[in-house]
């Protein structure tokens, strides 16, 4: 199986793997927890590129994970 194909996967471990399965986003996800809530705080709290931090919280948004 090919890492692209993780998503399509009807296995529910699949499937969060392919949402959690990098670190930026359980970073976020931590960061969530203890009450982050600003874009610029994120990005501070974790050194990530505006690009990268942006990409994964529009993932978690349409994945449903976080709402804005």
């Amino acid at each position: 199986m090919r890492w692209e194909d993780v998503d399509s996967q009807i296995c529910s471990m699949a499937r969060g793997l392919a949402i959690f399965g990098d670190r930026w986003t359980l970073l976020i996800i931590r960061d969530c927890f203890r009450r982050v809530r600003r874009f610029s705080d994120f990005q501070k709290s974790l050194g990530i590129t505006k690009h990268r931090l942006s990409d994964r919280l529009t993932r978690l948004v349409e994945e449903g994970i976080l709402v804005k």
